[in-house]
């Protein structure tokens, strides 16, 4: 049934995208952070800080497909977002339980799940959102951003940015990329950074739930590498074929 749509559920232009992550321990502890992203650009809006810490600077396990250059950015994008949440989770071992509400303008979710798992959901967010120039082309994904996606979800969700990605190439006159050619390519991008992300956190976290939950976000990179490039989407393309979404001639 069809629901009428409530114009206060919609972001007002001009005023930040927020995301208020909670984290509620088993002792009853509580911890909360809120990803500002501009409405324009969804870059997210930092709180600035006079120093920061050597392991964020650029060069320091610095990613071997990262395309800045020191003397303009002597910070490493991802590591200047994710500073002000390194201290709290350092030492919280990832597998600890947590209840996880994620409050949003349309929509709260809540999830009980282990500490890896609601972090990575945050990460995930906050590394698109973060001015990296390679994470940033998922910037798209942060729009309806999804805490907790399933593989089928994140599979599909991705397979429709990157092919609404291409229309708008498309329009423009430029090639576009209908075989997904690319794509795969770009998963590989995206491994080598959460890699070389991971090196960089072991200097300060060896097995904290920070690098578990970067690791749970490469895996999942991987896997819907994997399905696409191995051409397993039968069931998306079987829905598709009996869906009144094919064009009538």
């Amino acid at each position: 049934m069809a629901h009428a749509h409530d114009p206060t559920d919609e972001e007002t232009p001009g005023q930040a995208v927020v995301y208020t992550y909670e984290f509620v321990f088993p002792d009853g502890s509580k911890k909360e952070f809120k990803v500002e992203l501009d409405y324009e650009t969804l870059n997210f809006e930092a709180e600035p800080r006079g120093t920061y810490p050597s392991w964020t600077a650029l060069e320091f396990c610095q990613c071997p497909n990262c395309p800045l250059d020191p003397a303009d950015h002597p910070h490493c994008p991802v590591a200047q977002a994710m500073v002000h949440l390194i201290g709290f989770f350092k030492d919280i071992p990832a597998q600890d339980n947590v209840l996880v509400q994620v409050r949003s303008k349309p929509r709260t979710i809540l999830k009980e799940t282990t500490l890896q798992k609601g972090l990575s959901a945050l990460l995930g967010l906050v590394m698109a959102s973060s001015g990296c120039p390679i994470l940033g082309r998922m910037k798209p994904m942060v729009e309806t951003h999804l805490p907790f996606a399933t593989a089928d979800e994140t599979i599909y969700r991705f397979l429709a940015m990157y092919l609404v990605a291409q229309y708008f190439a498309y329009r423009r006159g430029e090639p576009a990329d209908w075989d997904l050619e690319e794509l795969i390519n770009y998963f590989e991008e995206v491994r080598m950074v959460n890699v070389s992300f991971c090196r960089r956190l072991k200097g300060i976290d060896h097995e904290g739930a920070t690098i578990r939950a970067v690791a749970l976000l490469e895996d999942m990179a991987d896997f819907t590498g994997f399905l696409i490039q191995s051409d397993e989407l039968g069931r998306l393309e079987m829905i598709f074929n009996t869906s009144m979404m094919r064009p009538h001639h």
